[in-house]
């Protein structure tokens, strides 16, 4: 079975880079946002990012994939986000908790792509998007 590509960025640049060599607009397009990202600027930023992508993308189907690392707290804020995948390091029981909570924001937990970080890449035309 193939994996989904999902594209880790830093910068609203890079998904502005990414979006110009997309041809198709109705095939998903899934960002990663890694979990210092969060820390560091904290949820609010989340929120006001995915509603920039939103607003100006919108013709595009655009997913986001947010990790939360091992801290299971920024995990349920994330959850009231507007996220659709959530990548969280943690222990079955707490896990099953948090399951709970993301079904019920419609999130599905821990999915299993295959993530470019768009940093490394230095050509995006070779990218097949």
């Amino acid at each position: 079975m193939l994996k989904k590509k999902c594209f880790s960025i830093d910068t609203y640049l890079q998904f502005q880079k990414l979006i110009e060599f997309k041809n198709n607009k109705r095939k998903i397009f899934i960002i990663f946002i890694k979990n210092n990202l969060i820390k560091g600027f904290g949820t609010i930023w989340l929120n006001q990012f995915i509603k920039l992508i939103k607003k100006n993308y919108s013709e595009y189907n655009i997913k986001f994939y947010v990790d939360a690392g091992r801290d299971q707290g920024l995990s349920l804020l994330i959850l009231n986000e507007n996220i659709d995948y959530l990548k969280i390091k943690t222990n079955k029981i707490i896990l099953n908790k948090i399951r709970q909570i993301a079904k019920k924001n419609k999130v599905l937990l821990n999915p299993n792509f295959n993530i470019l970080d768009v940093s490394k890449i230095k050509n995006y035309e070779n990218l097949k998007l």
